[in-house]
């Protein structure tokens, strides 16, 4: 048997063999990587993800959420608006006699534009202007201008032009025609687009107020006329029962509720009345006056005396004791005429109607505009004439008017202020 030495490293009574010290190596070096792994590198050079976790909670009991209620917008206030205002001017009477419709007689037909020249601008400076025409305009006869007055139709648009917005065609020569020339006359005055009052192309046209919308003021307009000459007994039953206004065949309390009913806020009434030539108000025209004021009308305005008339303020109580007041000019005069010297003057009447509250109304500043007639003769021997507001011509009469003339117009002036006084009605220039 062979002794030859082991191969090793001999440690106590163990021997490790070079093949053992091999593996132990590998095991300690092996051992020292784990070591260093978990030193240095925990989570090795990797990304780790991070797991995907879904957090669970008790399921809560929802809740209805309380709406916050919107503030309250402060409330917007809405404005007043403006208080309603109108004016409204009335002509005196006009009554084309005989010289003044040769005065306008030019190329087979009549213009009476000449006339009015002077004075259009005064006539049209309104919110709405009333003209009283004596006689009728309906072309359908022969003109005349003495105790008949019947006009050229012409002179409609003349009136229009210069701002005349309404007729007041009840009055006494209303008939001095026939029934149809004063349908004839209504029939004109449509086709010149020009209101009319006093008169009716019918029984029903004859019951329908009439109101017009003036700055947004329902303003009814009555007429009515005393007398017609006596030829009321001549013409048709149709003239009296609608055709015209004669007061004594008319129902004028019924009128005005009528007109109160469809929506009026202020009543005006003309009234042709009185005696020719008489600046004194009659008994008949007071009762009148009164009786009209019991009945609610707002504003009394009178023709036919072809003299100024005062001005004045009737009043009436009702049954609760409320007061009402009325405007009240007797009469105007005259805007254009043939009544040369005493009797050549008017007015042209203005008032305002202003509203004081809502829906409620007064009249107002009642102002009058001293007119003139300057009649002057021509070449021909025929005269021109020209009606003028007094005012405008104190300072320096117009071309060619002779101081007579100039005399007489400043002697109007002052004798009309005379008659109307100031304690009523305020003068006016123009």
């Amino acid at each position: 048997m062979s002794n030859k030495p082991v191969k090793g490293i001999r440690i106590g009574n163990y021997r490790i063999t070079p093949l053992g010290l091999a593996v132990l190596a590998v095991l300690l070096v092996a051992l020292l990587a784990v070591i260093a792994l978990a030193i240095f590198h925990p989570f090795g050079n990797q990304d780790v993800a991070t797991p995907n976790v879904t957090q669970t909670t008790a399921p809560t009991e929802e809740v209805e959420a309380t709406p916050t209620p919107a503030p309250t917008p402060e409330p917007t206030a809405t404005p007043e608006p403006e208080p309603r205002s109108a004016t409204i001017r009335s002509l005196g009477e006009i009554a084309i006699q005989q010289n003044l419709l040769r005065a306008a007689v030019s190329e087979n037909t009549f213009n009476f534009d000449n006339m009015f020249s002077e004075i259009s601008e005064v006539i049209g400076n309104a919110d709405y202007t009333v003209a009283d025409v004596e006689g009728t305009l309906g072309g359908s006869t022969e003109y005349s201008g003495s105790t008949r007055m019947i006009t050229p139709p012409s002179l409609i648009g003349t009136l229009k032009n210069c701002g005349v917005d309404m007729l007041m065609l009840a009055n006494d020569h209303a008939l001095d025609g026939g029934f149809a020339e004063l349908q004839a006359t209504l029939q004109n005055c449509a086709s010149e687009g020009m209101d009319y009052v006093g008169a009716a192309t019918s029984a029903e046209e004859r019951a329908t107020p009439v109101i017009k919308d003036i700055n947004g003021i329902n303003v009814a307009f009555l007429a009515y006329t005393e007398s017609l000459n006596g030829n009321e007994k001549n013409t048709d039953a149709a003239a009296i029962e609608y055709g015209v206004n004669l007061i004594s065949k008319s129902n004028a309390k019924k009128d005005i509720e009528n007109a109160r009913a469809a929506g009026a806020d202020v009543v005006v009434c003309y009234c042709s009345w009185g005696e020719m030539l008489n600046p004194n108000p009659t008994d008949t025209e007071k009762l009148i006056a009164q009786k009209l004021v019991e009945w609610g009308v707002d504003v009394i305005i009178g023709y036919n005396p072809h003299v100024v008339q005062p001005a004045t303020w009737l009043e009436s109580k009702d049954s609760e004791g409320n007061v009402h007041r009325t405007l009240l000019l007797g009469a105007t005069g005259n805007m254009l005429s043939d009544q040369y010297g005493q009797y050549d003057n008017g007015v042209i009447f203005q008032f305002t109607i202003q509203e004081t509250e809502y829906g409620h109304f007064a009249i107002t500043d009642p102002t009058y505009i001293p007119t003139f007639v300057w009649r002057s003769e021509t070449e021909d021997g025929k005269y021109d004439y020209r009606s003028l507001a007094v005012g405008q011509w104190l300072d320096t009469a117009p071309e060619g008017m002779a101081y007579a003339d100039a005399a007489r117009m400043r002697q109007v002036w002052a004798d009309i202020q005379a008659v109307m006084g100031t304690e009523v009605a305020a003068l006016s220039a123009d």
